[in-house]
């Protein structure tokens, strides 16, 4: 549960960034990612081999292809926040956080359009939406 509240911190402070500045401090990102790495090295979040560790990886590796190919329309500090929910929670959980969020996000955008409160290219941030995934997907 600790490292739970550990990746909620960090996911915390870049939720904050995200929804005020639209910017994802990326040193906090590289501290979490550092942390989760020193934590499976030294064994305090249990077995966790190589293939493992790379299947955590794929949503945010999937992420950062689709800010290339959408010419940074969804950013790459999405990318880099989902390779350390990857890192700290693995795979399954970091597609868990990933699917809630859509959704989440995904839902308020539509409810937001139709009451004409946002217009089609208004930037959201995604960070927010990930934490609240992280909230639900905690919860299971």
């Amino acid at each position: 549960m600790w490292v739970e509240l550990l990746l909620f911190l960090f996911l915390g402070v870049c939720a904050l960034f995200d929804g005020l500045y639209r910017q994802i401090p990326l040193a906090v990102v590289w501290l979490g990612m550092l942390t989760a790495v020193y934590l499976h090295i030294f064994g305090a979040m249990g077995e966790t081999g190589l293939f493992a560790a790379a299947l955590s990886l794929i949503p945010g590796m999937g992420f950062f292809l689709l800010s290339f190919c959408s010419r940074e329309k969804v950013g790459y500090g999405d990318g880099w926040t989902l390779l350390m929910i990857g890192l700290f929670l693995g795979a399954y959980r970091c597609f868990l956080i990933l699917f809630i969020g859509l959704l989440a996000e995904s839902m308020v955008v539509m409810v937001l359009l139709m009451l004409r409160k946002i217009h089609r290219n208004k930037e959201i941030p995604f960070v927010p939406f990930l934490l609240l995934g992280m909230g639900v997907a905690v919860c299971f």
